[in-house]
């Protein structure tokens, strides 16, 4: 039996980063299921980080990351966390609306960007069709994350500070008794007065397991398909781009072009695997707005991303257990928000205050709650007033 302040569920960057915060304050002990630390939606991530991307709650955790990205601790990673990309938002007909809205709240947190009429985002990314589109948004301070850098130094600094990470250790059974959790794992049995549930596309199975009520937090399947650029063209500099109605997005990525359809089938839990129909579909994206020919796929993956029915994040004390604090939900956000969403996760651990940067961007404890209510009712498949009241 081996003691500790707190036991974190999962060791992907959600994990990591509130276990980094969290190790200032006493013993933390990682449990996870896979071999590695950040084999699932980590590892699949599309690593950039956008104040113009995911909802409202979202984009603001961003907002209060890209202080930590630009500028880690000192012996944080020996490489930069961040090198330039720039990210470019499309409007077809009909979506000026909805890029303005965008524009709007980008401007009100004082993030720099630029509105232009569809043909001038060419000078930006030279192969798209302007035709298809009415109006872009260029967001210049958009950044590619390595996300393997993030991932390691925030378990090299748990560890300096006494912090481990199982591996092949996924939980059994969690029990709660005497004011303490016990961790039932392969690896050992853990007990700790506080189990922070950052288990990704098995949150919900860890609340189970925990003895919780349900919870509507569900993971969904998402497919991105690698391809060689069109001969003449050097991709590397070109903006990560995206549609506003979110049909797909497509980036430079290690000499070749990484494009998803944006899909979102809900599934089980699992090692995710890409869908042929959305390879198809993401293949017919790129053809139909850029004048690109995909004539091979070089690969092609699947990935989890865990959503609340109003896409926002599920973070804080469940309403039945304060001492079992979730960290979920991040829905495609987890890397870009983790730094700001680990601070706000380990307020709540360790019964503190929200950061002021945080609250000051209007995050509150009852917006993020497990408790609000599209999050407890079962039959929730969209936003009800109840959740999105608690933030606007």
């Amino acid at each position: 039996m081996e003691t500790a302040d707190v036991i974190v569920i999962g060791a992907g960057i959600a994990g990591a980063s509130v276990s980094y915060e969290l190790s200032t304050h006493g013993k933390v002990v990682v449990l996870e299921a896979e071999a590695v630390a950040g084999y699932h939606a980590t590892g699949r991530s599309a690593a950039i980080i956008s104040e113009n991307y995911g909802p409202v709650l979202w984009s603001r955790l961003v907002t209060a990351s890209r202080r930590f990205l630009a500028a880690p601790p000192e012996g944080f990673s020996q490489t930069p966390l961040l090198s330039p990309r720039g990210a470019l938002f499309l409007a077809r007909e009909g979506e000026h609306a909805a890029l303005t809205r965008q524009a709007d709240a980008l401007a009100r947190r004082g993030a720099f960007f630029e509105v232009m009429p569809a043909r001038e985002a060419l000078a930006h990314c030279p192969v798209l069709r302007p035709d298809q589109f009415e109006t872009a948004l260029y967001e210049p301070d958009c950044k590619d994350i390595d996300t393997n850098a993030l991932l390691s130094g925030y378990i090299r600094g748990l560890q300096a500070r006494g912090g481990r990470v199982e591996v092949n250790a996924p939980v059994r059974s969690l029990e709660r008794s005497d004011g303490v959790w016990r961790a039932t794992t392969p690896r050992g049995t853990f007990e700790a007065p506080v189990v922070i549930n950052a288990a990704g596309g098995w949150a919900r199975e860890v609340s189970s397991l925990a003895g919780l009520s349900f919870r509507n937090v569900v993971p969904f399947r998402r497919t991105a398909v690698l391809f060689n650029p069109p001969a003449g063209y050097e991709p590397s500099s070109w903006p990560m781009t995206f549609d506003v109605a979110e049909t797909f997005y497509f980036k430079p990525e290690a000499g070749r072009v990484m494009v998803s359809p944006v899909d979102m089938a809900a599934c089980e839990p699992c090692d995710a695997q890409a869908d042929e129909l959305e390879v198809a579909l993401a293949i017919d994206r790129i053809h139909r707005f850029t004048t690109m020919d995909v004539r091979a796929v070089t690969h092609k993956w699947g990935g989890l991303r865990t959503f609340a029915p109003d896409h926002e994040p599920v973070i804080g004390p469940d309403p039945e257990q304060p001492t079992f604090i979730w960290l979920a939900g991040q829905g495609g956000n987890g890397v870009m928000a983790a730094a700001a969403a680990a601070r706000l996760a380990a307020s709540f651990a360790a019964g503190r205050s929200i950061p002021q940067d945080i609250a000051a961007l209007g995050l509150t404890a009852a917006s993020v709650s497990p408790g609000r209510p599209c999050v407890i009712d079962a039959a929730a498949g969209t936003p009800t007033v109840g959740c999105l009241a608690a933030f606007q």
